[in-house]
């Protein structure tokens, strides 16, 4: 069974009188451990279905099962459980609080969990988290005092805290140069092949998509192509990057 089950995704916006058709009848399957870069260009459909992805908006019409779960169906407590236990969110810009250090930011996520950990054990959960995506000498610096990759890579580990099966990463590397790009990409490569994540990459840069397993194509809300991508770029071609511990 496929961890994510979408059928004929339909969502319309309405801007001032002109009726916006986002999306037209999107169907996609994606199975657990897969790494799937949704591209195209702005205005494709790619962002609409991103949120309908994270249960951050619903369709006008369609179906989408994740997990087995008819989403639908979901009440808004429910949604947002979902929300914090089963999928990941990386977004371009890092969201970081300003204020507050790296591992505290990488803590959040379990802040408002149901399942309160005690702190000493939330703690060591976002140590090792951040150890995962090689920052954990950088724990206790806040994020002014880190450059724009070290920042996303605190995203990444903030993302990873509640262990979700899925990561949704959203132009995760909009703000970053060619060679950090690189370094953020292999660490979705090594999360999934060495963890099992499931990674779901929009973005609207061919290259960057080409860090992927499969290669979802959307053009004006459809999808136009949907392909295995078997010159996939291997890790470490342009940059080293940090290995997942």
């Amino acid at each position: 069974m496929a961890l994510i089950s979408i059928q004929n995704l339909r969502k319309t916006y309405t801007i001032g009188e002109v009726a916006v058709q986002a999306l037209r009848g999107v169907s996609l399957d994606i199975h657990a451990g897969e790494f799937v870069s949704i591209v195209g260009p702005s205005g494709s459909g790619k962002s609409t279905f991103m949120h309908m992805l994270g249960c951050l908006d619903r369709p006008d019409a369609g179906s989408y099962l994740l997990d087995g779960r008819d989403v639908s169906t979901l009440s808004r407590d429910e949604l947002a459980r979902v929300r914090n236990t089963m999928i990941g969110f990386v977004f371009q810009s890092f969201n970081l609080l300003p204020r507050t250090s790296a591992l505290e930011n990488v803590e959040l996520p379990t802040l408002y969990s149901p399942d309160k950990l005690p702190a000493a054990a939330r703690r060591a959960k976002a140590m090792a988290a951040l150890k995962a995506v090689g920052l954990e000498n950088r724990a206790h610096h806040h994020p002014n005092q880190l450059s724009g990759g070290q920042q996303q890579r605190v995203a990444i580990a903030r993302a990873l805290m509640t262990q979700p099966p899925i990561l949704l990463a959203d132009e995760p590397t909009g703000n970053l140069d060619t060679r950090t790009s690189i370094e953020v990409l292999e660490i979705f490569q090594q999360l999934r092949e060495e963890r099992g994540i499931t990674v779901i990459l929009i973005t609207h840069e061919r290259d960057i998509a080409e860090f992927g397993s499969r290669i979802v194509n959307f053009l004006d809300g459809v999808i136009v192509s949907d392909v295995a991508n078997t010159s996939r770029r291997p890790g470490g071609e342009l940059a080293p990057s940090a290995r997942i511990a």
